[in-house]
């Protein structure tokens, strides 16, 4: 998945608790949403637990790679929550007030001033225990660790590994209350199939350098997946599948090109069939349009996309930094007088919001997402390939990728793209397929989904292709 990430600076969170009074709202729960402000916008996962009139709490922020920070000074008074957190950049606090599910409220730090809003995704504080066994993989500079689950009957069994989107996630990819590969493994062990799933080096029980992050060590660390079911004895060698869903589709397509002898089939969730240079505008075009902008102002931000793109492509820092600060004046200037004065310094707060993100624009794995083009892959393979896309997914959107993928798939006879009705980027029923939804959607496959991928399973593991 691709999103407009933007940085707010690493919080190192050492966290508390304080009593309150017994007529208040129990906080207790999952709560998931974001920071934002000043033009940056930052992805949060909150527990919060009440136990004997006391708070405690922990957070996580994945885009930093941090996870399980704890929090301190909680003050829960009615339905009002506070808690802070002490940072090298000054203690930082929220303020909030809950209504039902949802928590929001402001968020201070030294001189940055923003909004927060978290919505309760979860009773549950805990991770559920995971069916299956414990897997760790081993190379020089990477430990995997990962959960296998095996179906009924007797081995050996064919094969699934699930690869994820983009960003680093852990083995059951969790998005906003919804357990994707816990579902998924759940759906494909259902037909029969065993299913291999690992967390992200870097995240969860994996350790390993994130430094040079790329393409290159998604196909790595895949690659380590595939050898370790290709040694297990329970596993039929000649039946292992690999399923990426979004990004993750572009690694299965690559490691089912780069190794055909061991890639039984590939199932693309998701999965984008054009380069980011074309995905990006498609998905900024889609969101405008969703957030009532008009054509003349759609149209003047694409372009804005485009020459940011394009300079990033030329590594020209200046001119990045330049669009960009251009761009974030031009939000600035349409907000009221009053939003305007609440910045400050308007130059001290355009350096601020301008940094991170020019920075993430010229990073070298940016360049990469530009100019990586899955067709080169797609084209090469040659064993089954199940390609599903959602109708309402906003985020690899079918009528930028529906017709290339169906191109670039259409000398392989035994490849099958479909387009599931009213499904998001996560194949949930829907309602617009904007990410806000997530959170309030069941978390569950669309029955479309899910009777297409097993009924292609099935068939796949009966025929002995």
């Amino acid at each position: 998945m691709v999103s407009r990430v933007l940085l707010v600076s690493l919080l190192a969170f050492v966290i508390g608790s304080c009593g309150a009074p017994e007529s208040v709202t129990d906080p207790t729960g999952t709560w998931e949403g974001s920071i934002a402000g000043e033009g940056l916008e930052l992805q949060l996962r909150a527990v919060f637990i009440m136990e004997g009139g006391t708070v405690t709490g922990t957070l996580d922020i994945p885009q930093q790679f941090a996870r399980g920070l704890e929090l301190e000074n909680f003050v829960l008074s009615g339905d009002s929550l506070s808690f802070s957190l002490p940072s090298n950049l000054g203690r930082a606090r929220f303020m909030g007030a809950m209504s039902g599910d949802t928590l929001r409220g402001d968020f201070l730090q030294g001189s940055f001033r923003g909004t927060f809003q978290l919505v309760r995704t979860s009773m549950e504080t805990g991770p559920a225990e995971r069916e299956g066994e414990e897997v760790t993989i081993t190379d020089e500079d990477v430990v995997l660790a990962g959960t296998l689950t095996l179906p009924g009957g007797e081995p050996p069994y064919p094969c699934v590994i699930l690869l994820s989107g983009s960003g680093l996630q852990d083995r059951d990819e969790y998005v906003m209350g919804f357990s994707v590969f816990v579902e998924l493994a759940r759906l494909v062990d259902g037909a029969g199939y065993a299913v291999l799933r690992c967390d992200d080096r870097g995240t969860g029980g994996s350790i390993g350098g994130l430094e040079s992050f790329s393409d290159s060590v998604l196909l790595h660390d895949a690659g380590l997946m595939l050898a370790h079911m290709l040694e297990d004895p329970r596993i039929d060698p000649d039946h292992i599948g690999i399923l990426g869903h979004s990004e993750g589709s572009t690694t299965a397509f690559m490691l089912a090109a780069e190794r055909p002898d061991d890639v039984a089939f590939v199932i693309s969730m998701a999965g984008p069939a054009v380069p980011g240079y074309d995905l990006i505008p498609s998905q900024l075009r889609a969101i405008l349009a969703m957030e009532g902008f008009s054509e003349e102002q759609v149209s003047d931000r694409l372009e804005a996309q485009y020459m940011i793109m394009d300079a990033a492509l030329e590594n020209d820092s200046t001119l990045v930094d330049s669009l960009m600060r251009a761009w974030a004046l031009e939000e600035i200037m349409a907000l009221p007088g009053d939003a305007r004065e609440s910045l400050g310094d308007l130059d001290a707060y355009l350096d601020r919001a301008v940094a991170a993100s020019a920075a993430s624009t010229l990073d070298p794995w940016f360049e990469n997402f530009l100019t990586n083009d899955p067709a080169e892959y797609i084209r090469r393979v040659e064993v089954p390939v199940l390609c599903l896309l959602g109708e309402l997914d906003i985020q690899v959107i079918p009528g930028t990728n529906l017709g290339p993928m169906q191109e670039f798939l259409a000398d392989n006879p035994r490849a099958l793209v479909a387009v599931m009705e009213g499904a998001n980027h996560l194949f949930q029923d829907a309602v617009t397929g904007s990410v806000d939804e997530y959170a309030v959607l069941e978390p569950e496959f669309t029955a479309g989904f899910r009777d297409t991928l097993t009924m292609w399973l099935e068939e796949l593991r009966n025929s002995g292709d």
